[in-house]
């Protein structure tokens, strides 16, 4: 996971300047949590919240977050908009994904308070992120069957039509060799190592001409 104390000292504070937040901060006790951040009423660092209730609050207005599986899901299923930069991993694909989805933003120039500061108010009074989180928030609670419908019919269907060869995989029937594809792989590990082993050999055929011709001239 990645910890917001190791954000660099430009990013902390250009976040700070005009934005009401709680934050997640896992050294309340470090040089910046007692010092600069020490001084701002608007700020709140927790080593620890219940983000999913944070989230769940009607007062939230916007969620920034590194776009973790678990941060996505989460905010995605209480419809809040957010701010997304991803550092590793899936991330970026999640943040891509909340992006296209026009839920927020993916940016990453969080240490320039002037963008960020800007990305900030976009979010916030552009009603269409949050009508479009909400909307997708609404759509997974009323999705056509809930888990447990799903669970019951299909335990309903295998009581009533027993093992179906339509959904058998062909791969029960591979030995280990079709089913790891070994033979491919030796075969391309053949192709290669003939390559190289011709591309060495010329190289070495040429060196030694190259020697050969520089080593008569001299004599």
């Amino acid at each position: 996971m990645a910890k917001s104390y190791l954000l660099w000292p430009e990013a902390k504070t250009a976040i700070l300047k005009n934005i009401t937040f709680i934050w997640k901060y896992e050294r309340p006790d470090d040089e910046f949590a007692s010092g600069e951040a020490a001084g701002v009423e608007n700020l709140v660092l927790a080593k620890w919240m219940p983000q999913n209730d944070l989230l769940a609050h009607s007062s939230l207005s916007l969620f920034i977050t590194h776009g973790g599986m678990g941060s996505v899901q989460e905010l995605t299923l209480r419809g809040v908009p957010a701010i997304l930069v991803p550092i590793f991993a899936d991330q970026p694909r999640n943040a891509a994904m909340i992006e296209y989805n026009g839920m927020g933003k993916d940016k990453n120039y969080i240490a320039d308070d002037v963008k960020l500061s800007a990305l900030v108010k976009e979010l916030l009074e552009n009603e269409r992120y949050g009508t479009n989180a909400r909307r997708t928030a609404e759509m997974l609670a009323y999705k056509p069957f809930s888990s447990r419908e799903l669970l019951l019919k299909h335990v309903d269907f295998a009581a009533r039509f027993g093992p179906s060869r339509a959904l058998r995989p062909q791969s029960i029937d591979m030995n280990w060799i079709e089913y790891y594809n070994v033979d491919a792989i030796l075969v391309a590990i053949i192709v290669v190592s003939l390559i190289l082993i011709g591309i060495s050999s010329s190289v070495v055929l040429v060196i030694s001409r190259f020697v050969g011709q520089r080593k008569q001239k001299y004599e």
